[in-house]
């Protein structure tokens, strides 16, 4: 028998069947065996173990060769969201001229498109060398140009995890020269310098270990009805939701989510804020 892909387990292959089952209304061998590069024989197992688990979900057709899923379909094995579907879109549009699988379970995807943002580059070996640092716990010297400085400088930092703030991707380090940690910019590291071995405790980094809980609601200026709309839209429940975040990423989720101003600011248009900050508050972890 052909050597399964020991990547993928039984369990990845059932919730992959019911996956397509849910969103595209059938499956086959075939799909089986082009996303997992098992044999046809093992793809029958599996589509049997899955009837066996569901037998009143799927029902097949002998003239398409194809199982399709039933009207009283209901998944056992998964528990279907949108926003998981919408995430293998976003893999699928990665994996386009990308030479890296990224397995979207998604087979036949509407037509679709993702706003672009300019890519914030991100040198391999620059990267390549903050991934040993942080592996190893090493201090690296970093020429970094920052925009608190009009000339680049030499500096020691302790790098010790990777952030994004949802447009680009930075380092989270100990800076030697400020005493405090702060976040690095892939892009603005100009130069690589000497490395050794860090004495540096990341645990004390407060703003990367603290998580903050932000408490957000419909911005006071709108109606009613609109205020329902947007409760629904970020699945408000008795018109707030909360967002658990790093003390150090806090900024920047405000920032993207428009929030320039709480609750007490409700002048502000609500063309422009649509949703306020209620709270927010250190959460504890244990």
């Amino acid at each position: 028998m052909e050597k399964t892909n020991q990547k993928w387990g039984k369990a990845a292959r059932l919730k992959f069947i019911e996956f397509r089952l849910f969103w595209e209304g059938r499956i086959n061998r075939g799909d089986l065996v082009d996303h997992f590069g098992i044999s046809v024989p093992q793809a029958s197992l599996d589509i049997a173990s899955y009837l066996e688990t569901a037998p009143e979900n799927v029902s097949y057709d002998k003239q398409r060769k194809a199982y399709f899923a039933s009207e009283t379909f209901t998944p056992v094995l998964t528990d279907p969201k949108a926003g998981d579907y919408l995430s293998q879109l976003e893999m699928a549009r990665a994996e386009d001229g990308s030479p890296v699988s990224h397995q979207s379970f998604v087979g036949t995807p509407p037509s679709f498109d993702i706003a672009q943002t300019p890519e914030r580059v991100v040198s391999a070996t620059v990267f390549r060398v903050i991934l040993r640092a942080i592996r190893e716990k090493q201090d690296l010297q970093i020429e970094y140009q920052s925009l608190t400085r009009p000339q680049p400088m030499w500096r020691w930092v302790s790098p010790h995890a990777i952030a994004s703030d949802g447009f680009r991707w930075h380092f989270r380090a100990y800076c030697h020269e400020r005493k405090d940690f702060l976040d690095f910019i892939f892009g603005r590291i100009l130069q690589l310098g000497s490395t050794r071995p860090s004495e540096v405790d990341s645990a004390i980094d407060a703003g990367w270990h603290t998580m903050i809980e932000l408490k957000i609601g419909p911005h006071p200026s709108l109606t009613e009805a609109q205020r329902r709309f947007i409760e629904l839209d970020y699945g408000m429940i008795d018109g707030t939701a909360s967002l658990r975040i790093r003390k150090a990423l806090v900024q920047y989720m405000k920032k993207r989510l428009g929030l320039i101003a709480n609750i007490s600011g409700a002048e502000a248009p609500q063309s422009m804020q649509q949703i306020c900050l209620i709270s927010e508050r250190p959460v504890e972890t244990q």
